[in-house]
């Protein structure tokens, strides 16, 4: 792998308690903002992750099917070593939380090894690596095939794996109430949280939030929104949560960008989200969301929205 150099080398390590977190499992604690890697090569995962944790991030989002696990690890591994101090001590693996996830429609011995894969990729020759939460990507395969017996014989594997200690928390992502049941009807170790796609305009609690918000709550498990900005969107919806009316007049009565909105709107309702950049001054805006707050007014403005739309 060819490892991009990093130009944020010279910045400190902030604090880990500086961004919020949230309970998703026992002892098990989500930081509210974090780092995604989708569609980043593994240079460009690597030169992101390294300088988004010497910036203080405390989370970084990957998966086996990101094909970048190799950098992410690299950039924990290089961060750990080189770190500067931060309440009178260099950061720890502990101060870091990690998220993978492996494709979905696998069976149960599929998925046990796949798991494996994947925590060697990330922490190559080391028996004792782990990850903070793994997630099983899809409810089916990539192609759409597989149904409820593949969804629990996955399932049973990442419980497997979590009981090993390979995984601090066990979780889902692109399920719906119907998927979620599915596992939950296995008994054991339920999913931890639910991966979704979710943005200012897909509604607050009210009926476009996707795959069943209010059951999530109702069940225990924790949601969260990917591609808080839009990400999938293309054209005008691409940047609307960037530099769109709405996001950036709110964002003016705050001294904040539009992006910088869009996202406190989701981490003020307590869902934690995972925005892509490898560009070191919009990863510091990315988690410059917890010493203020939007009036009522603009988060039911925001709610309000219909727009972008899914992508």
């Amino acid at each position: 792998m060819m490892l991009v150099s990093v130009a944020v080398a010279a910045l400190s390590y902030a604090a880990p308690s500086s961004i919020p977190t949230i309970p998703i499992a026992p002892g098990v604690y989500m930081p509210l903002a974090g780092l995604g890697t989708w569609q980043y090569n593994s240079s460009v995962a690597y030169a992101a992750s390294l300088s988004a944790l010497r910036l203080g991030y405390t989370h970084i989002d990957t998966a086996l099917g990101y094909k970048n696990q190799d950098g992410v690890g690299a950039a924990l591994r290089e961060f750990l070593k080189t770190g500067s101090k931060a309440n009178g001590r260099p950061p720890r693996r502990e101060d870091i939380f990690i998220t993978s996830k492996i494709p979905g429609g696998f069976s149960e011995d599929e998925a046990a090894a796949t798991l494996a894969t994947s925590l060697e990729q990330l922490f190559p020759g080391d028996a004792d690596g782990y990850v903070d939460l793994m997630l099983v990507h899809f409810p089916a395969t990539w192609e759409g095939e597989g149904g409820k017996a593949k969804r629990q014989a996955e399932w049973r594997a990442l419980q497997a794996f979590a009981k090993a200690g390979k995984a601090r928390s066990i979780g889902v992502s692109h399920y719906c109430r119907r998927h979620l049941d599915d596992v939950l009807e296995l008994g054991g170790t339920p999913p931890a949280l639910n991966q979704v796609q979710f943005h200012v305009g897909m509604g607050g609690a009210g009926p476009n939030a996707t795959d069943d918000r209010a059951y999530h709550a109702k069940v225990g498990v924790a949601y969260m929104g990917f591609s808080p900005l839009c990400g999938p969107c293309d054209g005008k919806d691409g940047t609307e949560l960037i530099s769109g009316e709405l996001v950036t007049s709110i964002g003016a009565k705050y001294g904040k960008t539009g992006a910088q909105v869009a996202l406190k709107w989701q981490t003020q309702q307590g869902i934690p989200v995972v925005p892509k950049s490898a560009n070191p001054v919009h990863q510091a805006q990315n988690i410059d969301l917890f010493d203020w707050e939007l009036s009522a007014t603009d988060m039911a403005a925001l709610d309000a929205a219909t727009s972008p739309p899914v992508a």
